[in-house]
This record gives C-alpha cells, structure tokens and sequence, in this order.
C-alpha cells in the first residue's frame, strides 16, 4: 500500500515537473521572439549601411567593423592605415580573449559601423564593458571612464547621446577592459528617435523598479515578522527573508548603470554574490521542508558549498582577479554552471519533497524546475538573446521562485494561524475543566485534612484525660515522673492547638471566594465600629483615617474580614494599654492601600521576612500558632493583591494591603 502510495506520488511529481518545464521552454520561446534585441534588430541595406527606424526603437546588432587591440579615432580611421579588421555582430566575442594567443582577455577595441536616416537621431548605449568612447561623424561625444591604457578609467554607466544624422553618418566606439571577465560591445546598442529612446528607456527602468520593490518589499515585511517574533523566530522564515532582499539587490542594477556608480569592481561582486546568495536562500529553504532528516551528508554538504560559492563571488573579482587575471577566463563560466547546478538541486529537494508527501511540495516543484530551465536557458543562450524592455532568462526563474516561496510561506503561515485559532477555540474549555478539577482537589484535600484534624482530636484528648488523671490521683508517682506527666499534657495541648490550626486553614481553602464589587470607605468604618468596643475593652485605642477619595475593589467580605481581624487583632496584643492601632485607606496610583500600624513593641530587622510563614510566631507564650499572618498573606494573594511589613524595634509595626481598584469601566 505504501509502494503503490509512493509510486503515484512519484508519478504526479513528474508530471509536474515536465508540464513546468514546458510551461517555461515555451515563455522564454514567447520571450526570444517578442523581447529580444536580436529580433528587433535594424535592418541593414544591400550595400551594408545599417538604416535608421522612422518610428521605435531597433538595435545595432549586424553590420559592426571589430578592431581588436586597437583605439582609432575618425581621423585613423580616414587615413586608410588601420589593423586587420573582423565583420562581427554584437555580443559575438565577450572579450578579447580570441584574438590574444595566450588567452588574455583584457585589452582595448574599436567597433564601426556605418548609418543611414535623416533628422535627429538617439543612441542608446548599454552597459559598455568597462569603458567608452562614441563618435558621431568624427565628433567626440564623450562616454563612460577613460580607454587610454596609461589613465584607464572604469566606469559602467548606461548612456544616451543624441546626433543629427543627414543621409550616412559614421559611428565609432572605442571601447577599453581591464576590470571584468566580460568586455567591449556585449550589448547592442538601440538607435531610433529621442522619444522612442526614451521610451524603452524608461519601460526598462519600470520593469525592474516593480521587480526590485516588490521583492523588498516582500522581504522587510519577513524580516519585520522574524525580528518581532522573540524568542520563537522561524530560520525558514528568515531564510524567505533574506532571498527576497538578495532578489532585490540583484535586479537593482539597471538604476546603479543609468547612474554612473564607479565602482565597478565591487559592484560586479555585489551582482553575482545577490544572485548565489538567492540561491543559497533557496537551498537552505529546501533542505528544511523537503528533504529528511536522515540525509545528513548531502544536507551539510549542499550548506558548505552554497554558502562558500557566496564566499567566491566575493572573494575572486576583489581579490584574485586584479593578482591573476588569467583566471577571468575560468570565472564566468564556473559561476554560470554553478547556477545550473543549483537548480538541478532545487529541482530533485523539490522531487524528493513531493515523493515525501511535504506539505506545498507541487508549487515549489513547478517553480524550482522552472527556474532551471531559465537557468540552463541563460547558459546556453549567451549572443542569441538579450531582452530589450524585460529580464534575462535567470531572473525570471528566480522571481518564479521567490513568489512560489512566498505563496509557499503564506500557506504556512495560514496554517499556524488556524492551529492557534483552533486550540484558542478550546483554550477557554480547557481552563475551566482544569479549574474546576483543580477546585475539586483542592475540597478534597481541605476535607481530608479536617477529617484527619477531627480523627486525631479523640485520642490526643483520651491521652491528655489520661495523663491529667494520672497525675491528679497521685497514683505511686515521684516528682520527677509527675513532672514528665506535666510535659505529656503540655504537648497534648500543643497537639490539639496544632490539630485545630489545621482544620481552620483547610476551612480557608475549602471554598471558593465570592468576589463582589464593594466600597472600601463604607466597608472599613463598618469594620472599625463592629470591632472597636472589642480592642479597647482592655487594650489600646482603635482609631480609623479614611481617604475622601472613593475606593472600589472586588473582594470577598468575610475573608477581607478575616484578614484584617487578624492583623488588628495581633497589633492589639503587641501594644500596650496606652498605645494606639490605627487602620487607615489611601489610594496610591490604580490601587487602595489599607494600612494596620500601632505603636507596640515592634518586629526586629531579622525576623520581618519571616512573619508571613506558616507556623512561625513571635509569641513568647504557647498561645500563636503562627498562621494569622500565613492565611491572611493567602487571602490578600486570591484578591489579585500586595501585602508588606515595616517595623523599627520598640516603636511600632505597620502591615501594608494594596489592592487593584475597580474602575467604573469594568463595573
């Protein structure tokens, strides 16, 4: 069952990958025909004159003049003694490696070619390889950096020139490289009218500012999410992320040629390292959704080479070119199969991943095969296609695959946000059984507890009956066994005391508080006149300071009772006759702060951290058990509320309520 399962798995994956292979053969067949300088080349006129277009724009393709090795002016060029020259399209030689018997690409050219139209015309020259020099006619109109070999300039820049042009006119391009694998006329320049010029101009500039901020975009938008996400960051995200910007920096550099940058260098880096970097992205993509975990080699693997192939694109034109420039020969075509490579990988990651039954496997099949197809297309394609207004074969497939990831991480990101939905949907359920099963606990335990303090009251009450008993009758008994008998009634008695401490906390925690909304002003002078008469009977005074400000709380009343009984009651037993207990209420930003204070004997400095304990006392006689303050710490804690105590030694001690005050609001 499983075999059958894969297999038609297997078979779906196929198809896939063949109906997008396909898919992309056929667009960049649409592309080769509608958008392809070579296809909308100027036509040339029988006795070989490259004839300007009345209307659009066409591209100097045919008819060029090739002088390698050579810079020749007008006047040289008039004067009848020139080198050997070569009929030559342009693009045909990347360099001028084939004219050098040691295979040295680098050097200077002079490209010629002759023209027919009338009126004004423009010349758009793309990217010249890595300096230039147009003339029209015999006049110098200018161009990008310096050939001369002794102040060889580079400067990659798109440039625009404007001639008039009556019957023939000549035009000439000195042209210098000394800085890239790549040189000369690799681009066909585009004539035609000034408006028409600048027309492509411009569409050109539109496509890849829509590419490029579109990929920015995506990418800021992911980084802002991994960035926010705190300790949880998705890598596959961030990874998402940072393919997006590379796509971003890659498909930038038509602006970085229009305006001149002059770093050429670093510039020609910075392409191929957005390109490899992409695909490292996409790599690290892949091997997280689509491959199993067991392959470990081919995973590190795929990681080391990805990652050091950026490393390369860096390295090389920075650092091994300006010392070996022989290598330039090597460098491009190792950076073009590489890609190819990559996408042959992204290809069988995605294969495999639908063979897996990974989640989104399909879309990222299509669109990795898609894009090594492009790939494999842009390698094999080099002098018979060059987009005139879109882009080349490899950035398509790259955006093919930044949007199939994009889709690809938004389903996820879908799918994280129905599972939350779907657990926030059962969390309020799942909180109220757990309550509730926690309050059934919590009354089993309390009734446990009493029952065990009421089991244990009978025999410690028999053993002391017994004991007084015995000691009473003076039954045969010396002095020193009368005295143990004491002990033993004395400790029954700390037993019972202890016996009945247990049962009146399990009775605090048996039941769940009542909470109401309630006036703190009206509740405590309600509570200092039921309890006044009672500590000053025989004790100090019992005075109440109330703020004029409205105080609200939720809160049980018989346990906020109980808590300040408790405290009142303590500083009543610690101050003397002549002292006072003063219970006060204040409000202090969103809380009610009560207040107990005396003017008693006072805690000492080392014993106030530990009053709130259970079973600890102060008390010299055998009559605290220690869980006033414990209980009345619990009740405050159940209000959502603060408890603290100040003392300073023989001047009294004051104990601090604070509780969040209830606004009208929540009422």
């Amino acid at each position: 069952m499983k075999k059958t399962r894969c297999s038609r798995q297997a078979a779906g994956a196929g198809a896939v990958l063949l109906a997008a292979a396909l898919a992309a053969a056929l667009g960049l067949r649409l592309l080769t025909c509608f958008d392809n300088k070579y296809t909308a080349k100027a036509e040339i006129a029988q006795d070989g004159v490259t004839v300007i277009p009345e209307d659009g724009v066409r591209y100097l393709v045919d008819g060029w003049e090739l002088y390698p090795d050579a810079l020749l002016s007008p006047a040289d060029l008039a004067a009848g003694e020139v080198p050997p020259r070569y009929a030559v399209w342009a693009g045909e030689y990347p360099n001028l490696a084939p004219f050098h018997a040691d295979g040295n690409l680098y050097g200077a050219a002079t490209y010629r070619l002759r023209l027919r139209g009338e009126g004004t015309a423009a010349l758009y020259l793309q990217e010249p390889l890595c300096a230039a020099r147009v003339f029209v006619d015999g006049r110098d109109l200018g161009g990008p950096g310096v050939v001369t070999a002794g102040a060889y300039r580079p400067l990659i820049r798109d440039t625009v020139y404007a001639f008039p042009v009556h019957g023939e006119a000549e035009l000439i391009i000195q042209t210098a490289n000394y800085s890239h694998y790549y040189g000369g006329l690799w681009f066909p320049p585009a004539v035609g009218g000034a408006d028409a010029v600048a027309h492509a101009v411009a569409s050109r500039m539109i496509f890849y500012g829509l590419l490029c901020f579109a990929a920015l975009a995506l990418g800021l938008f992911c980084a802002s999410l991994w960035l926010g996400g705190g300790g949880r960051r998705d890598r596959t995200s961030f990874c998402f992320g940072l393919l997006c910007l590379s796509f971003a920096l890659r498909v930038c550099y038509p602006f970085l040629r229009l305006w001149g940058v002059p770093l050429v260098r670093p510039l020609y880096a910075l392409e191929d390292a957005a390109a490899l970097c992409g695909l490292c992205c996409a790599v690290r993509i892949a091997l997280a959704l689509f491959l199993p975990e067991g392959w470990r080699r081919l995973r590190a693997g795929a990681r080391v080479l990805s990652l050091g192939m950026c490393g390369v694109t860096v390295a090389v034109p920075l650092l091994v070119l300006p010392l070996f420039p022989g290598f330039a020969i090597w460098y491009g075509p190792l950076i073009s199969w590489y890609k190819v490579l990559c996408g042959v990988f992204l290809t069988g990651a995605a294969l495999c991943g639908c063979v897996y039954g990974r989640p989104h496997a399909g879309p990222a099949l299509a669109a990795t095969a898609v894009n090594g197809v492009c790939l494999l297309s842009g390698v094999l394609a080099v002098g018979s296609f060059e987009p005139a207004v879109g882009g080349w074969p490899e950035e398509y497939g790259a955006l093919g695959m930044v949007l199939a990831f994009a889709w690809l991480m938004a389903r996820r990101s879908r799918s994280m946000v129905l599972e939350n939905l779907r657990l926030r949907e059962h969390l309020q359920e799942e909180v109220e059984e757990k309550t509730r099963r926690l309050d059934l606990l919590r009354a089993e335990r309390a009734q446990l507890m009493a029952e065990l303090g009421h089991d244990m009251k009978s025999p410690l009450t028999a053993l002391s009956n017994m004991a007084q008993i015995i000691r009473l009758n003076d039954i045969m008994l010396d002095e020193d066994t009368r005295e143990k008998m004491r002990g033993i009634e004395d400790n029954c008695s700390i037993l019972a005391d202890r016996v009945r401490a247990i049962g009146e906390l399990a009775g605090e925690t048996a039941v769940s508080a009542r909470m109401e909304p309630i006036n703190l002003n009206q509740f405590l002078a309600a509570f200092h006149r039921s309890n006044q008469p009672v500590v000053e009977l025989t004790g100090p005074d019992f005075l109440l300071e109330l703020t004029p400000l409205p105080c609200r709380v939720l809160a049980d009343r018989e346990r906020l009772s109980r808590a300040l009984e408790n405290l009142v009651f303590n500083a009543a037993d610690f101050t003397p006759p002549e002292g006072r207990v003063i219970l006060s209420l204040d409000r202090d930003g969103e809380d009610a702060v009560i207040c107990v204070s005396d003017t008693g004997c006072g805690i000492p400095e080392a014993e106030l951290p530990k009053v709130f304990r259970r079973f600890y006392t102060t008390r010299s006689d055998a009559g605290g058990q220690g869980l006033g303050l414990a209980i009345t710490r619990a009740i405050v804690l159940e209000h959502g509320g603060e408890i603290g105590a100040a003392s300073t030694a023989g001047r009294g001690s004051s104990f601090t309520i604070r509780l969040p005050l209830l606004w009208e609001t929540e009422l």
